[in-house]
């Protein structure tokens, strides 16, 4: 039997989540990514993409702390990447709880 999921996706940049990568319009400005994920995961979303958006180690540290605090709060797997140059930056998705890492 064929079925199709639904697979939301939002691109972290800055603490902020969007939804496209160009950041141009937020998803929701008075929701966090932790409260938009849960509204996500309470409306059937069969997965969540994240695609993290950070373009220097600190904004990776807040973009993977933001992931670990969605992973905490949905039950819905969730699938994290963006634009990391090394393995290590990778495992840390799945160290923050990513069911997979891209």
């Amino acid at each position: 039997m064929a079925f199709k999921k639904i697979i939301p996706i939002m691109y972290l940049k800055d603490g902020n989540a969007y939804r496209t990568a160009d950041c141009n319009d937020l998803i929701n400005s008075l929701m966090t990514p932790v409260e938009i994920a849960v509204k996500y995961s309470e409306n059937g979303a069969d997965e969540i993409i994240i695609n993290d958006l950070s373009y220097d180690d600190e904004s990776h540290e807040t973009a993977i702390g933001i992931i670990r605090q969605i992973c905490k709060a949905v039950d819905t797997p969730v699938i994290a990447g963006g634009n990391v140059k090394r393995v290590k930056k990778k495992k840390k998705y799945l160290y923050a709880g990513a069911s997979v890492a891209f």
